[in-house]
């Protein structure tokens, strides 16, 4: 049985300073080392015991970069009650799926999206990248399993039949204006969708017509050097036979999502009252 986990994995919060993050970052035992900044308008970063990073720079700014399951909260929650105005920059969201193998399922993006894809030796997928590293969307698919095992980490007895995470990586600017915390979970956020590898095509009459699609399933960016009318044509052939094809995951991410949204939503909500003022219109 396919057994399924969310979680905020990562978030990224700029805020402003109220005047109490130096007392902060001179007295706390929890900053562990101090060094300058790598990041643009940054002058100082603040590593933590348990990989938060506070970076500071001028008018006030800080920037919280840290991963909720991993992180101290209360730590995160003191940081906090010394911000204003925070807003997010990223926000990960993590979907574990445990019981299955996820190397053999083929992921086809709603937009059009780079894709990177790592192997094992034995020709075996361990992770898919769905998006260049500077997009405002990435996705990585991957076998967390053997990311733990590789860590040396302990592993999560429900995995016996694996364990491969969905993650999506989604970046926000303050220009986006978002007030509420729960209008950062957009409800396309997973528009991507798994998909068995090896399609039925039977059902496409013409011989030469079928023989196309198989070698466009087999060399899809072959399908950019066809003309608009012929583009348009093989792609709605291949989105019919993806139509007819049986579901690979009784859970897609998209619906896994949806269904957790609310959750999730609601713990960033939490997370966000304890600063010392979320928004220049809050009385």
């Amino acid at each position: 049985m396919v057994e399924t986990e969310t979680s905020i994995d990562r978030l990224t919060v700029v805020g402003y300073d109220t005047g109490r993050i130096a007392d902060y970052l001179k007295n706390s035992g929890y900053i562990v080392r101090q060094n300058f900044s790598q990041n643009y308008g940054f002058k100082h970063a603040y590593h933590c015991q348990s990989g938060e990073l506070i970076e500071v720079g001028d008018k006030g700014i800080v920037r919280l970069d840290f991963n909720p399951n991993k992180a101290n909260m209360k730590q995160i929650v003191d940081v906090f009650s010394r911000l204003k105005y925070p807003h997010l920059t990223r926000l990960d969201i993590a979907i574990d799926y445990f019981g299955k193998n996820l190397s053999e399922i083929d992921w086809i993006s709603v937009r059009r999206r780079k894709r990177n894809v790592w192997e094992g030796e034995d020709g075996a997928l361990e992770t898919l990248y769905i998006g260049a590293p500077s997009s405002h969307k990435r996705f990585r698919i991957y076998n967390k399993a053997l990311e733990r095992l590789e860590n040396g980490e302990e592993s999560d007895p429900r995995a016996k039949k694996g364990h491969w995470r969905v993650e999506v990586q989604k970046r926000f600017k303050a220009s986006d204006n978002i007030l509420d915390p729960t209008e950062y979970f957009l409800n396309d956020l997973f528009d991507i969708r798994p998909s068995p590898k090896v399609l039925d095509i039977s059902h496409i009459e013409k011989f030469s017509e079928r023989m196309i699609v198989a070698g466009l399933l087999e060399r899809p960016h072959e399908l950019n050097n066809a003309d608009k009318k012929t583009r348009a044509k093989y792609k709605k052939l291949i989105a019919e036979a993806r139509e007819k094809a049986p579901k690979v995951l009784e859970e897609e991410p998209h619906e896994v999502y949806e269904k957790e949204k609310s959750l999730l939503a609601h713990q960033l909500k939490d997370l966000f009252s304890k600063s010392h003022r979320l928004t220049a219109f809050a009385k």
